[in-house]
């Protein structure tokens, strides 16, 4: 799901650094969520082996379908059901899975009750809500949406970023991350990390486990240099939220400070990204797939 389908288009325009963010950020954790999303089959009963793999998997806030296609790739006698609140994004994801009979995408908010909004949407086996739930104040609603849609333990797959999603030791970015906490405080983000289990709990989930994953950032490997650039681009896409919406820093500033990252070796570059990966079950027993 884009962050301007998640604000009303007005924090962020989607545009070269927000789509290159998304593609960064789906290279990077690639190879993650394929293990996680095996570690969810897992807990859920169900088979591995892509010639026995006819379970059903939902992917609630799929954006333009990078990790949908990457499901129905790895598993193409699975049932994949996508989507979105954003059209575009939609239409950029059925023409990236036009070539996999097993993925149904559709136009639909995951605020919203999803069983009898989105064809076929209840029995799943799993549901993925992947880097979506940070974005919505309504963690509650939404929760209890997805387990609407699961079978007696069937799995939901989380992807999300605790409040400190970023260190980097570096005097520009300071101020950046400064704005990066105010905006988060102002539009209700925060507290997820402290918050999800119990409202899992709620929702009607049990065997719940949290995992924080960190990437180092700069250095000499190249996977150093791949989250630092990921970071910058980040950092370029939030410019409109960040400058004209809530008005946290000044436009000039912002692109000062930006620069100076920009211009400084990645090897004098020290930090980490971190993720949170959650698994949970809805409560009762299920079948094998």
């Amino acid at each position: 799901m884009h962050p301007d389908s998640l604000f009303g288009g007005e924090a962020f325009e989607r545009g070269v650094d927000e789509r290159r963010r998304l593609e960064y950020q789906f290279e990077l954790l690639r190879e993650d969520f394929d293990l996680w999303f095996d570690a969810a089959l897992r807990l859920a009963g169900l088979r591995l082996d892509p010639a026995g793999a006819t379970w059903s998997v939902l992917d609630a806030g799929c954006g333009e379908g990078l990790f949908t296609h990457e499901i129905a790739h790895r598993y193409p006698r699975a049932r994949v059901v996508g989507f979105d609140v954003d059209a575009r994004a939609v239409a950029v994801a059925e023409q990236r899975c036009a070539r996999q009979p097993n993925v149904a995408l559709s136009v639909h908010d995951v605020r919203q009750p999803i069983l009898g909004s989105v064809p076929a949407a209840h029995g799943f086996d799993l549901a993925v809500l992947w880097l979506v739930l940070p974005y919505l104040p309504d963690r509650r609603t939404v929760l209890a949406n997805l387990a609407a849609t699961l079978r007696p333990g069937g799995v939901l797959l989380l992807g999300n970023v605790p409040d400190e999603a970023l260190r980097l030791d570096h005097p520009a970015a300071a101020g950046l991350m400064a704005a990066g906490r105010q905006l988060v405080e102002r539009m209700g983000l925060g507290g997820l990390q402290d918050s999800l289990t119990p409202l899992l709990a709620e929702a009607g989930f049990e065997a719940v486990t949290t995992h924080e994953l960190r990437y180092p950032m700069g250095g000499a490997t190249r996977s150093g240099h791949r989250w630092y650039a990921y970071m910058l681009t980040g950092m370029s896409a939030a410019k409109p939220v960040v400058v004209d919406t809530f008005g946290l820093m000044d436009a000039a500033e912002y692109d000062r400070r930006i620069d100076q990252l920009a211009a400084e070796s990645v090897l004098d570059i020290a930090g980490d990204v971190r993720f949170l990966v959650t698994l949970a079950r809805r409560a009762g027993s299920g079948t094998d797939g």
